[in-house]
């Protein structure tokens, strides 16, 4: 089974996700990059997929995908940026920072898992 790792602050947000892909997905969490940094470093080639807010207290997800690319771990998974935010200029600061996926929040289940699968596919097919 896929794991994927949800990088959310807010708890509320997690359990959803968590919900949402439960049934096809093992899912683990973190609060801010920094967490997730540290469960990579630990699951690194176990992770299939990262769900990434980029609002967060301590490293937010601006600075998480610049750490990932500092350690090249930027190609070991896709990564699905999952916020509130649906302005132009946070879509392409990600899509120069490698993101290829980006869900806004509030966002439709059924299209949120679609896009999901089909990072996890497009990233597989590589």
């Amino acid at each position: 089974m896929d794991r994927i790792l949800i990088v959310d602050d807010t708890e509320m947000s997690r359990e959803l996700l968590a919900e949402l892909l439960e049934d096809k997905y093992e899912v683990v969490f973190a609060r801010n990059g920094r967490e997730a940094l540290h469960i990579l470093s630990i699951q690194m080639g176990k992770v299939s997929a990262v769900l990434l807010d980029l609002l967060m207290p301590e490293m937010n997800g601006y600075e998480f995908l610049m750490e990932l690319r500092e350690r090249k771990w930027d190609d070991r998974f896709p990564i699905v940026v999952i916020s509130g935010d649906d302005s132009e200029v946070s879509k392409e600061i990600c899509e120069e920072l490698g993101v290829n996926h980006y869900i806004c929040k509030p966002f439709k289940h059924k299209e949120a898992i679609a896009e999901i699968s089909q990072a996890i596919e497009e990233y597989n097919r590589k």
